[in-house]
């Protein structure tokens, strides 16, 4: 994503050290995956809301535009 202009939020070696909204790890979210489980074979899906810090991020960008 850096290298075409757009670093991930958080990713402090591609982002030149910015991380103008102070949180810690990179801001990266799977909403779904779905794979089959490598020992019972059962197809597994799993869903994740956004945590609520991903959301004030969010917020704040879009706030700006």
């Amino acid at each position: 994503m850096a290298e075409i202009g757009h670093p991930v939020i958080g990713d402090l070696t591609y982002s030149k050290g910015k991380n103008e909204f102070g949180v810690e790890g990179q801001m990266l979210h799977a909403k779904e995956l779905s794979f089959k489980h490598p020992i019972t074979n059962k197809q597994m899906h799993l869903e994740a809301p956004l945590p609520e810090y991903f959301e004030n991020v969010l917020n704040k960008l879009r706030s700006k535009e």
